[in-house]
């Protein structure tokens, strides 16, 4: 009950912000990826995170795990900076405090993708703090307000290693720099 009123509160956050699209994205330098709660859909993201240095290949990855995540403790392949927020960054009911948000968006991320498919108070109180415009989520995920891009990949039933696949390959087509055509 009081996290669905907190998630609602920090919904109740956003205020749309205009941005160019895919410019936003092509332009892109700092990429603040929310990683999934689910630890299977933790384990499936693997090809997704090997991916993204396609999709943002100048851009700085920086992947945000949940509270108590201890994933990154031992699997980082792909040279992303983790962040794990400890106890001390964690307040009551679960939201994160002042200081860690301070600290994460010092400086601002250009991006931010919504791997999680859930609310959390945690991550939602994460993305409206983040005055980041271009937020990418998953489809029938954090869905509105939380994220201002949902990229469908318009297959009813995919498992979750798929859906990361077609994410990724959507934002990678997307990101990429627009051909250059000679002239004559």
């Amino acid at each position: 009950m009081i996290k669905e009123w907190l998630i609602k509160w920090w919904a109740s956050k956003g205020q749309p912000q205009e941005f160019t699209f895919p410019g936003a994205l092509q332009s892109a330098k700092r990429v603040l990826v929310l990683m999934p709660i689910e630890l299977e859909a933790m384990h499936q993201s693997e090809f997704f995170l090997s991916r993204l240095p396609q999709a943002f290949p100048t851009g700085k990855v920086t992947l945000l795990y949940p509270p108590h995540s201890l994933a990154p403790r031992f699997y980082n392949p792909y040279g992303f900076t983790a962040l794990v927020p400890e106890p001390s960054h964690v307040g009551w009911f679960g939201m994160p405090k002042r200081s860690f948000l301070d600290k994460l968006f010092e400086p601002p991320f250009d991006v931010v993708i919504a791997l999680n498919k859930e609310p959390t108070v945690f991550y939602a109180a994460v993305i409206m703090s983040s005055q980041t415009p271009v937020r990418v989520g998953l489809p029938g995920g954090m869905g509105k307000p939380f994220v201002t891009i949902e990229l469908r990949h318009g297959r009813a039933e995919a498992d979750v290693k798929t859906e990361y696949i077609l994410f990724v390959e959507m934002l990678r087509k997307l990101a990429a720099p627009p051909a250059v055509t000679p002239t004559t």
